[in-house]
């Protein structure tokens, strides 16, 4: 009797170290070759007059790079409210500065002076960053307003007049919490209704508006459309990243970072159930970011990953400690991301390797930006760091913050706090009064 009691308790004390083992270590990655970095492969978005800023991650690629001036201490020339959370950044076009809030309006401000332009009430959760082209906005909205209210199968995309925010059209799809993506004449969002059902669509935009094609997928779909040319990239909660032809819809590859194996697939189904309660919450929500030949992203699992754009190739991946949640920056062959566990990181490009971390204390749940050789960060400790892109070193940090800190509009840069956007100038440097000479 003594012998099958403990027999049972080392049974049980060796099933809960498994269990303990899958849900914290398991890691079931796939061998990688990471090969030659395509030279060049960052396009920097210098900021054009009309749109500085017109989507999300400033350009299709997502890269989150501008070249710039900007650089702390900065100087706050006004505030423009909020009322309500904005979990996404604006966008910058023709003198406004646009974005949505969790319950439901579209706001515009004026670039010059912060003075409100227009609003317009969607009735609808808005989570992601509208996107601009020709004088319309486009915008998302994902489920009843504010966005705590839970999502069920209603959501779409409208379109406003960017002068003066009038209603032109609106589309239902179910949720989209994905940013759309603006190329030439072509929209492309994405949207879900449940954890299995999501499509990914471009629409064919002017006069004749419709839908070019739409792709199904049975999984969840939040991240946003990342467009290199005529390849589309957008990532899923069933831990893959599937490529499309943009234009035609043909479904290229799909690809993932973890092993495909059935009893890997159980497993990680089993680490999202006991962690988030969900047999399929574990994948990707960020969206990928387009560079040197490579789609780079991170798994709420806690992966980071490069893959090869035109074939799917898995070239590297590392662990790093948290989830992720935000989408990456890239620059000088550098990926700048962080995790729920507080920790900025800066990966080569490369292999992946560690060139520098950071600890900031508050969970990194949005996506950085780079330009003027720094990183900029926030986390929901309401604060925003501003880092040496090549070091780490702190150079500057503000008092507010929560998600994606920050877009680039010329001179300005337009900082989003917690239901507030902060606009910022380069303030004056003081230098130090000429000591007259002794002699």
């Amino acid at each position: 009797m003594r012998l099958r009691r403990t027999t049972l308790t080392l049974a049980i004390a060796a099933l809960g170290g498994f269990a303990w083992w899958v849900v914290h270590d398991f890691v079931p990655l796939r061998d990688g070759a990471t090969g030659a970095l395509a030279s060049g492969g960052v396009q920097a978005r210098t900021g054009s007059t009309g749109s500085p800023w017109p989507m999300f991650g400033a350009s299709p690629a997502r890269t989150r790079f501008v070249a710039s001036k900007l650089r702390p201490p900065f100087r706050p020339v006004y505030t423009i409210p909020g009322r309500g959370l904005i979990e996404m950044p604006p966008i910058v076009s023709r003198g406004l500065v646009v974005f949505g809030t969790h319950d439901g309006l579209v706001i515009a401000s004026r670039v010059d002076d912060g003075t409100i332009a227009w609003t317009a009430d969607l009735d609808g959760c808005i989570a992601s960053s509208p996107a601009v082209r020709a004088g319309v906005v486009y915008v998302g909205w994902a489920g009843p307003a504010p966005c705590a209210r839970g999502k069920g199968e209603r959501g779409g995309v409208v379109a406003l007049g960017l002068e003066s925010g009038r209603l032109l059209w609106r589309f239902g799809t179910g949720n989209v919490e994905s940013s759309p993506a603006v190329v030439a004449d072509r929209l492309f969002f994405s949207a879900f209704r449940s954890r299995q059902e999501s499509r990914v669509y471009s629409m064919k935009l002017g006069a004749g508006r419709h839908i070019v094609w739409s792709y199904p997928l049975a999984t969840k779909i939040a991240s946003s459309p990342a467009l290199l040319g005529r390849k589309l990239y957008v990532s899923a909660y069933d831990r893959y990243l599937y490529s499309f032809d943009a234009w035609s819809g043909r479904l290229r590859w799909k690809t993932t970072s973890f092993s495909d194996d059935a009893e890997v697939r159980v497993l990680l189904g089993f680490r999202s159930l006991v962690r988030r309660r969900s047999w399929r919450e574990g994948g990707y929500y960020a969206t990928p970011s387009i560079a040197h030949d490579r789609a780079y992203l991170g798994v709420i699992d806690g992966v980071f990953s490069a893959f090869d754009v035109h074939t799917g190739a898995h070239r590297w991946s590392r662990k790093l400690a948290g989830s992720i949640y935000g989408s990456a920056a890239v620059w000088n062959e550098t990926v700048y991301v962080g995790t729920t566990d507080g920790i900025f990181y800066a990966l080569s490009a490369h292999d992946g390797h560690v060139r520098w971390k950071q600890r900031l204390g508050g969970k990194v749940l949005g996506s950085p930006t780079v330009t003027g050789g720094r990183v900029y960060i926030s986390t929901t400790n309401r604060e925003t760091f501003v880092l040496h892109a090549r070091t780490g070193v702190l150079d500057w940090r503000f008092a507010d913050g929560y998600y994606s800190p920050l877009v680039v509009a010329g001179s300005r840069a337009f900082l989003v706090g917690k239901g507030r956007i902060y606009a910022l100038e380069n303030a004056p440097r003081i230098r130090p009064p000429l000591v007259p000479n002794a002699s």
